[in-house]
């Protein structure tokens, strides 16, 4: 059996496109198409019901999805049990802009330290776009805010940090301890609309609303395009921020910016994914970085940030 075209099978099951699995594939549409009728008259069944406008799998072809995702892995393995290397020598990662303003220094210090002569090519996107590119195979590995509804079967994802929501303001504008009703009709600073962090925000600050009898129409919450205009607004006295601290963790130690004692909100998780059939070479790279996130936040204070991942990682040191 031809193992591309079982690869070129699982790809399309995800995209369910044939001009995008052609495209990822570098090849085309009519040999994506002859790759699916060959493999089908290989197995005997039909995978696949075309016609002009939509492409479905069959319930006999979505039955033999974890055995192609089984050749594939047993494939990989085979490639790599002839090789001397550990880790991929090339790595496409891909993260949020919150592991950029955080742990991703670390990450690819060590990294270049431990696999010498690895080249990262690095990504920085929404959540839905990073995922978007790993079924695509455009991306290794990302690291994105986990909780999103888009899970897929085809990715090993794992939560492995947790960062704590806290209410940020100018310390002319409020006092750390306002009174809660009083805050609830000023302007709010949060992520950008439509991701995990500005609904839990926008959800607590509702019920919050109910709370004290204010009507849930009167809350004003302005999600930012970016965390670094977020802190730019918070900073300009723009509005109250619901963000995690540890962003602006300078200015909270130098007092140009106070922290609120109000209720919590939700803190917001990141996971790390790659696809279930990746390479060992990836896996292990996948397995490293959740360690240097481990020595990362045992470094910080809880408050700021937390590791939620494997706890064995907890004593590792990436020397």
């Amino acid at each position: 059996m031809n193992t591309k075209f079982v690869e070129t099978f699982l790809q399309l099951a995800e995209v369910k496109s044939v001009r995008q699995v052609a495209r990822q594939m570098h090849t085309t549409p009519g040999t994506v198409s002859m790759r699916i009728k060959k493999l089908e008259e290989q197995v005997g069944v039909t995978l696949f019901n075309w016609n002009h406008k939509t492409l479905e799998i069959t319930p006999k072809g979505a039955q033999l999805i974890s055995y192609a995702q089984a050749i594939m892995e047993a494939t990989e393995a085979f490639k790599n049990a002839s090789s001397t290397k550990t880790h991929t020598s090339k790595l496409r990662l891909g993260v949020n802009e919150s592991i950029v303003l955080t742990v991703l220094p670390k990450i690819m210090r060590f990294l270049e330290r431990l696999i010498p002569g690895i080249q990262i090519d690095l990504s920085v996107d929404l959540t839905t776009n990073l995922k978007e590119r790993l079924i695509l195979r455009e991306l290794d590995i990302i690291m994105h805010v986990s909780g999103d509804q888009t899970a897929t079967p085809f990715f090993s994802s794992y939560d492995i940090l947790e960062f704590p929501q806290h209410w940020i303001s100018k310390p002319r504008s409020l006092g750390v301890d306002q009174p809660l009703d009083q805050l609830l009709s000023k302007q709010f600073i949060t992520q950008m609309r439509g991701t995990v962090p500005y609904e839990l925000a926008l959800d607590t600050l509702r019920q919050l609303s109910e709370k004290y009898g204010l009507p849930a129409s009167d809350i004003r919450v302005s999600g930012s395009p970016s965390l670094a205009a977020m802190i730019s607004l918070v900073k300009g006295g723009i509005g109250i921020g619901i963000m995690p601290a540890i962003l602006v963790k300078k200015e909270l130690l130098e007092g140009e910016l106070i922290e609120l004692n109000h209720p919590t909100i939700p803190a917001t998780k990141v996971s790390l994914s790659h696809m279930r059939n990746a390479s060992p070479a990836i896996c292990s790279t996948a397995d490293l970085i959740n360690k240097i996130c481990a020595h990362y936040c045992r470094k910080e204070s809880r408050h700021y940030i937390r590791f939620v991942g494997d706890k064995s990682a907890i004593q590792y040191k990436p020397y």
